[in-house]
């Protein structure tokens, strides 16, 4: 596991609003999550599969990470100086709220315009409250990379996260970041900045985003409703026998809930994205377990007739001799 210092790191985020962890992943760790992802990225999630997610084009998701691999637990999600630069920058409550992972296609289009990422109820603009991600490549980026206005977070145009257009950002172009890298380098960034992925894409990327901010914050109601910024998704086979309360704390290890209780089931959102999509899914795998249940039935009748046809001669023959014998 590499070592940053801790008060380097948070001082860099709170001046620039990005810091790059170089070599954040390595070895055992980073081969291991490869792997893990590829097999993720196999086939999409459907009925009893687990896989990935498609909801746009050029971009190919894959939801709760730390039910992949254990090192996206331990060497990423609760990494000690990520942890701890979290917590001073966004505050003592801060936990990890998202896990994703995205494999972006390789494209010329320019889909991933500049943004600052929305998420909080507008009343809560007030006070701005932070959100921290954590992004990982998994494969070498020379191209679509991340690129990051310096600084940024701290415009105060950014209180109510917006796109912003190509004559916005020009002025601020001079404090562009562009974080290019081989397999394993992390950046830690404060969503409110200014941001985007850019284009062209040449080579397909695989990046993960471990998303934090204080789980009590008001969400704006597009998340509240689609079920976004759940308690996480833990497989319990790569926690430790024993973990600290802090990790706790990160984990959202009881976490109160904004909502009823059934609307923070994971998966169990108050709004569904494409319903007639959905609907006709439904009714194409309904179909087919009919078909599945026709036919079965038809092989037990065919069996039944087979069996009736094969007993048949031995009844018959059994008759002749009776009457034969009576003869």
């Amino acid at each position: 596991m590499s070592t940053f210092d801790i008060d380097q790191t948070y001082d860099a985020l709170e001046r620039d609003g990005i810091v790059v962890l170089p070599n954040f992943l390595q070895g055992e760790a980073l081969a291991s999550i490869q792997e893990s992802f590829t097999r993720a990225l196999a086939r999409p999630s459907f009925n009893t599969w687990s896989g990935y997610e498609m909801i746009e084009k050029w971009r190919i998701q894959i939801e709760n990470l730390l039910m992949i691999d254990p090192h996206c637990y331990s060497d990423c999600a609760l990494h000690p100086v990520v942890s701890e630069v979290v917590r001073r920058y966004v505050g003592e409550n801060a936990a990890l709220v998202e896990a994703r992972g995205w494999k972006t296609i390789a494209t010329k289009r320019n889909f991933h315009g500049w943004h600052g990422d929305a998420w909080f109820h507008p009343s809560e603009a007030v006070r701005k409250p932070r959100e921290v991600k954590l992004a990982v490549y998994l494969t070498d980026v020379t191209s679509g990379h991340f690129c990051y206005i310096a600084g940024s977070h701290h415009d105060e145009r950014g209180k109510f996260p917006r796109h912003w257009g190509p004559r916005d950002v020009a002025p601020m172009m001079g404090r562009a970041r562009d974080v290019k890298g081989v397999a394993g380098t992390a950046f830690l960034f404060d969503t409110a900045g200014v941001h985007r992925q850019t284009t062209p894409v040449l080579e397909p990327r695989d990046v993960m985003f471990f998303n934090y901010h204080d789980p009590s914050v008001k969400l704006q109601d597009i998340d509240a409703k689609s079920g976004r910024y759940q308690p996480i998704a833990l497989n319990a086979g790569f926690l430790p026998e024993t973990i600290s309360a802090a990790d706790a704390r990160m984990l959202g290890f009881g976490r109160k809930l904004q909502g009823p209780a059934h609307e923070g089931v994971i998966g169990r959102p108050q709004t569904v994205r494409y319903p007639l999509l959905h609907k006709a899914v439904g009714a194409a795998l309904a179909a087919r377990l009919e078909i599945q249940e026709v036919n079965r039935l038809g092989r037990e009748v065919r069996r039944a007739v087979v069996s009736r046809l094969k007993a048949l001669p031995g009844k018959l023959t059994g008759g002749h001799g009776a009457a034969a014998a009576q003869h």
